[in-house]
């Protein structure tokens, strides 16, 4: 073999080990970063349709105490891993929304206008070009979301 010919193996040999690694360095940080996703993704969906579960079917106490759950456990993952889901707030503005319409049917009016301020807040910080998020507007969006959950599913 000629030293051309050695310089151009040797040459190709490194390119493609650096690729090679650079390529399977990146599917191992995308695969790690679904596995912590998806960490996060079973108990706050469960919390969510155990909350929208007892919404539908419950009374009041049992509703709000649902609802209370899924922001606690919300807040905590948040607290815990401040960037493991871009749309946690928006999560929390819906639940804050569903605890303001429970306490909207309980006849607590101080208790649904904190709830309703909460659920601003976080809906606003979700979404900063949504404009202004009104009272019907989030009701609407939150009995949507139900609907699409179907009457087969929590």
């Amino acid at each position: 073999m000629t030293s051309r010919v050695k310089t151009a193996c040797l040459a190709a040999a490194m390119l493609g080990l650096g690729l090679g690694g650079y390529w399977g360095h990146s599917e191992a940080v995308e695969t790690n970063d679904l596995w912590e996703s998806s960490q996060y993704f079973l108990p706050t969906t469960a919390a969510s349709d155990f909350a929208r579960l007892q919404f539908r079917h419950s009374d009041a106490d049992h509703a709000r105490q649902a609802v209370l759950f899924q922001i606690h456990l919300l807040e905590q993952l948040e607290e815990v891993d401040k960037g493991f889901r871009t749309n946690l707030r928006g999560e929390l503005g819906w639940a804050y929304t569903r605890l303001a319409m429970i306490e909207e049917s309980a006849a607590h009016g101080e208790a649904r206008a904190e709830a309703l301020a909460k659920a601003k807040e976080c809906l606003k910080q979700s979404y900063p070009g949504a404009g202004e998020w009104t009272e019907d507007k989030m009701k609407d969006v939150v009995n949507r979301m139900d609907q699409l959950a179907g009457p087969g599913r929590p």
